[in-house]
């Protein structure tokens, strides 16, 4: 029996030798790497033959389920010129004490029968010892057949275990390992604990490197964590439970988690790597690494970096600074997390999860806008905005940001890393700033425009490129808090520049609004800059504190208003205000002169309004849309219209101007800069062109003109008429009655010539001005009669007048009741109005007699 056991060991012994004939034999195996003294059990050899010996390579414990489970691997080296025939020799294992151990080979070993020249081949195999036992307490006899001697063997040395030795891999260092047929160099690269009430959870980083020739599959590598006193808990491997094969040459960082209890945190631990030994299932250790002292992660100090890995690739990763903000019932918090993959390759961008907790251990979750197939790409920052909510009473003083990964349906979460942190109230007031990644961004004005049912507020902001390159425009939103109460949702902030970069130093303006009804009464107001995330609510980065509302510049009428949005730069002047009466309302009237300071062709930026009197009466000017771009220096003429009440204080009121921008009917805000001059402002009532499907115009950077009684100057002269960019002239005017046949009258006829001249300082003129001239007789009756004309162009029922000079024209008025209401034939009064916007804007009147050619 002895005999056939002795054969089935040694074959065995020689198994593993065959994969590593060629291998690198300088690599240093475990347990060279874990002696203490000055010889390792590995350094010991056994000559076999002139040209033949062996060594003990590795010898391990791991406790199992069968026991203390006693693994070492022999080295067999046969320099000669024919094999070596393994059948001859074989191992006995014993102890100090005289035990002696029965060995079996692993079940990859048996069949091995002999070593072939010029090779070394390994043998692994295994046997289960007393729980006494300890390494320092084996040797290995190692036989030989021999028939001449007694008992049949012959001793041909023993190799004892050093009594300073250990199987252990200082920490951080390195070692090879026999795994899979192969050569693995390993080593930890990174090991901490954290801790809760109840366990501790341990973090390891190791390295597996393929230093062998072949590739090898990875899971089928093991782990444990184990004490001096043998207790082993498990160790799960983050992505090891899928295919992963490492090639030769290929290097790897594999994260281990285990949940040990934390009485055993603090004492002396161990990772021990092996590999399943599927024929006896026993777990075969094949290195065995000692841990680093194990002590609770500290928080990285707030702004330092933490090297962590990700997916196995060295990342750096850091904590910004925390953003506290004071909401309705809670505080919001906000913060930044970057991460830098400065490996070599890109990664998968790591499923994470955040928390934010207390000194007392309560945990708040924050959240992120997460990516879809993002990757960690070698030496880019990524940056990671988060955002979440605690209790207004809670401290955040010794709080830390805890990076977790997230669970799986196998793996349970760990933790990546803890930070301290250090908040910060990111509050501010009108005219501070703040800043932003590259950018500073400050608040100008927060004003007020009146709407057709509602009011709006418009935050101004200034966002300035303090990099020394060009950058795409940041994604910035908002929302308002009067006397303390959020108001309204998020939202985004609108561009008023034609742009999608900012130049280094260059500045760009962005508008904020939001509705609120128009009895709300403001004595604070607070505005939130906000990032905005797909959704969710948006990353909050700045509030300006409570504050007056913004006071609306104020002009003189001679002042220019000017618009320096890029793409839009233009100047608008006011050239005429007027308020025409009439029977149940009065009609204000407004003129003015863009001029475009562009470089190319553009719109002219849509402009609003509304006149607001002393009393606080507030009416909606419309302004008549232009389409038309402007050539550059180019000139347009503009013209705004108000149907005003008559209680409206005309002694003394305003014109407040400003830019608007048209929110769709859906939601969405038009460019400012899409279209020329529309409809409305923030509220100015509907679009006086045919634009349509806009609603809710906003009016931004508004300005005041102060204005006073200013009735229409009615001319007197018919000669020289301006108006709407035209100047007209009526001359040789006689009225008469018409006659068909020698005595039936069937009307009044006027004949006269006209002269018709158009400003040509303008290239569009805005608005569908008409032109009415109209005939009262000066009697007790005051019959009356009017035509309208088009100017230029005839509308339906219309003749047009002709940009001409000294163009005869007849009016007729058919009447066969004329002589019936006409009492007198003395004088009559012809006046001419300007019909806008179905209004009659009376521009002169003169009286001449009857039957009488006037000049």
């Amino acid at each position: 029996m002895a005999h056939k056991w002795v054969k089935v060991g040694v074959a065995a012994l020689a198994s593993s030798v065959l994969l590593f004939q060629n291998a690198d034999l300088t690599v240093t195996p475990v347990a060279a790497a874990a002696s203490t003294s000055t010889s390792s059990i590995s350094s010991k050899i056994v000559k076999l033959s002139s040209s033949a010996y062996l060594n003990i390579r590795d010898v391990h414990f791991l406790m199992q389920g069968q026991g203390k489970v006693l693994v070492y691997s022999v080295s067999f080296t046969n320099n000669g010129n024919s094999s070596l025939n393994l059948i001859d020799y074989w191992l006995r294992v014993k102890t100090k004490s005289g035990k002696t151990f029965k060995t079996t080979p692993i079940d990859a070993d048996k069949d091995i029968k002999d070593i072939p020249a010029k090779t070394t081949q390994y043998l692994t195999y295994y046997t289960v010892v007393d729980s006494q036992t300890k390494l320092t307490d084996l040797s290995f006899q190692v036989l030989k057949w021999d028939f001449s001697v007694a008992n049949y063997e012959r001793m041909l040395g023993t190799i004892q275990y050093p009594a300073k030795g250990t199987d252990k891999v200082a920490a951080f260092k390195d070692a090879t390992m026999l795994y899979d047929h192969n050569k693995i160099r390993s080593a930890i690269k990174q090991s901490y604990i954290t801790t809760d009430a109840t366990n501790a959870y341990l973090v390891v980083n190791l390295l597996v490197e393929n230093v062998g020739f072949q590739s090898s599959d990875l899971t089928k590598m093991n782990f444990f964590v184990q004490t001096d006193s043998l207790s082993v808990y498990n160790v799960t491997a983050a992505g090891l439970d899928q295919t992963t094969t490492i090639q030769p040459k290929e290097r790897k960082i594999v994260t281990l988690h285990a949940t040990i209890p934390l009485a055993v945190a603090g004492k002396a631990l161990s990772l021990v790597v092996a590999q399943n030994d599927e024929a006896s299932k026993v777990q075969l250790p094949v290195g065995v690494f000692a841990l680093p002292a194990t002590k609770p992660l500290a928080a990285a100090p707030v702004g330092k970096t933490r090297l962590v890995y990700m997916s196995g690739s060295p990342t750096n990763t850091n904590a910004g600074q925390a953003f506290l903000s004071q909401g309705t019932s809670s505080k919001d918090i906000s913060l930044e997390f970057r991460m830098t993959n400065i490996g070599t390759a890109s990664i998968a961008s790591p499923a994470l999860d955040y928390f934010i907790v207390t000194a007392s251990g309560t945990s708040y979750p924050l959240t992120y806008e997460k990516e879809e197939n993002a990757v960690l790409l070698p030496k880019i920052e990524k940056t990671i905005s988060l955002a979440g909510q605690i209790p207004t009473n809670v401290n955040l003083t010794n709080a830390k940001l805890v990076v977790k990964s997230q669970a799986t349906d196998k793996e349970k979460p760990y933790i990546i890393g803890t930070y301290a942190l250090q908040t910060a109230t990111q509050q501010g007031s009108l005219g501070g700033s703040f800043t932003y990644k590259d950018f500073s961004v400050k608040l100008n004005t927060v004003q007020r425009a009146p709407s057709s049912d509602h009011d709006i507020l418009v935050a101004t902001l200034s966002v300035t490129n303090r990099s020394t390159a060009t950058v795409q425009i940041p994604s910035l939103g908002g929302y308002f808090m009067v006397n303390g109460v959020r108001i309204g949702t998020e939202q985004k902030a609108v561009a008023m520049d034609n742009s999608i970069t900012i130049g280094p130093g260059v500045t760009t303006e962005f508008v904020v609004y939001s509705e609120i009804p128009y009895t709300t009464s403001i004595d604070k107001i607070a505005f939130v800059s906000t990032e905005p995330v797909q959704d969710k609510p948006g990353k909050q980065l700045y509030q300006f504190s409570a504050q007056q509302l913004s006071v609306i510049p104020s002009k003189r009428p001679e002042d220019t208003y000017a618009i320096n949005s890029i793409g839009k730069r233009s100047t608008v002047n006011v050239l005429r205000t007027a308020i025409f009466n009439g029977a149940t309302k009065n009609n204000f009237y407004a003129e003015f002169e863009a001029v475009n300071n562009e470089l190319r062709s553009a719109a002219i930026a849509p402009l609003g309004g509304y006149i607001v009197d002393q009393k606080g009466i507030v009416v909606p000017v419309q302004f008549a849309t232009v389409k038309d771009k402007l050539s550059p220096n180019g000139k347009a003429l503009l013209s705004a219209f108000a149907s005003i009440p008559k209680s409206f204080d005309t002694t003394s009121y305003k014109l407040i101007l400003g830019q608007t921008l048209s929110t769709e009917t859906g939601g969405g805000t038009q460019s400012s800069g899409s279209g020329g001059t529309t409809g409305g402002t923030g509220g100015s009532g509907a679009d006086t062109g045919t634009d349509g499907g806009t609603t809710n115009p906003v009016l931004v950077n508004m300005v005041s003109y102060p204005l006073s009684a200013s009735g229409p100057v009615t001319k007197t002269d018919l000669g020289d008429i301006q108006f709407a960019g035209y100047t007209l002239g009526l001359h040789y005017i006689n009225a008469f009655l018409s006659v068909a046949g020698l005595y039936d009258v069937n009307g009044l006829k006027m004949t006269l010539d006209y002269n018709l001249a158009k400003n040509n300082d303008y290239e569009v003129i805005s608005g569908d001005h008409k032109l009415l001239i109209e005939f009262v007789n000066q009697d007790n009756n005051h019959v009356t009669y009017s035509q309208q004309f088009g100017l230029e162009t005839a509308g339906e029922n219309e003749q047009a007048l002709a940009v001409s000079e000294n163009n005869p024209l007849t009016i007729s008025f058919s009447d066969t009741e004329i002589q019936s209401k006409i009492l007198r034939y003395d004088t009559y009064k012809v006046n001419v109005y300007d019909v806008f916007q179905n209004s009659k804007l009376l521009l002169a009147s003169k009286e001449m007699n009857w039957f009488t050619t006037t000049p």
